[in-house]
């Protein structure tokens, strides 16, 4: 017997578009919340825009240093995250857990 081949269902784009708009509105939600000194919320709307993201099967690549992936606090260099270039290497840490996330940067 042979067995189905599995794939993800492919979202209608309609989903997508409303998925990455309600996103960018939690981010800058975040954003605002973050400046007001209201850290606990900044955390919650991330957390929320990532399950929506999450939800449908769509990156945020555009708001990847934007947030930690294990504490889900909204990241702001300076502040609560540090960012530093090393051999070509992006590395930014977030300095409420510790977490560190690296990207490589083009030449």
């Amino acid at each position: 017997m042979r067995q189905a081949k599995r794939s993800y269902k492919t979202r209608p784009a309609h989903v997508l578009a409303a998925t990455r708009k309600e996103v960018a509105t939690r981010f800058k939600e975040a954003k605002v919340f973050f400046a007001q000194g209201k850290l606990e919320l900044a955390r919650r709307r991330v957390k929320q825009a990532r399950r929506a993201a999450m939800k449908v099967q769509l990156r945020i690549p555009e708001h990847w240093n934007k947030y930690c992936r294990q504490c889900n606090s909204y990241l702001q260099q300076g502040r609560n995250s540090t960012i530093r270039l090393k051999k070509g290497i992006r590395i930014i840490r977030c300095q409420e857990c510790g977490y560190v996330r690296r990207k490589i940067i083009k030449k």
